[in-house]
């Protein structure tokens, strides 16, 4: 488990960083998104395009936090994120989620900005 300050240290991954990419969006993005241009969803313009976003996997118990990479031909968990456990537990309630595919309330997205924004 990684803090979202450590993580953002790799250029690659704060490039990548979509803070508002909900999980379902980026299915929609990258596995579906031969079909989305015709909708004006936010789709990949190209095979080569990837984000890198927050997600909870609430089949967890303790639910978790979980930062992954997604792009058109590839998936990764890059690490689980330190977060208060609180915050993890009201998004889950939130979006009143069961999956691994929850997403993030703005509380807790502001609280990830504002670690991530703290000098080392």
């Amino acid at each position: 488990m990684k803090s979202i300050r450590d993580l953002l240290e790799d250029r690659e991954i704060e490039r990548l960083m979509d803070w508002d990419l909900h999980p379902f969006d980026a299915v929609t993005r990258y596995l579906e998104w031969g079909t989305n241009w015709s909708r004006g969803l936010n789709h990949a313009k190209s095979c080569n395009e990837a984000s890198v976003y927050l997600k909870i996997n609430a089949i967890k118990k303790p639910a978790r936090l979980v930062l992954v990479r997604q792009s058109h031909a590839d998936y990764e968990v890059i690490s689980e994120v330190e977060a208060p456990q609180e915050l993890i537990d009201d998004s889950v309630a939130f979006f009143a989620c069961k999956n691994a595919a929850c997403g993030i309330t703005e509380e807790l997205r502001s609280w990830l900005k504002a670690e991530a924004s703290k000098a080392a």
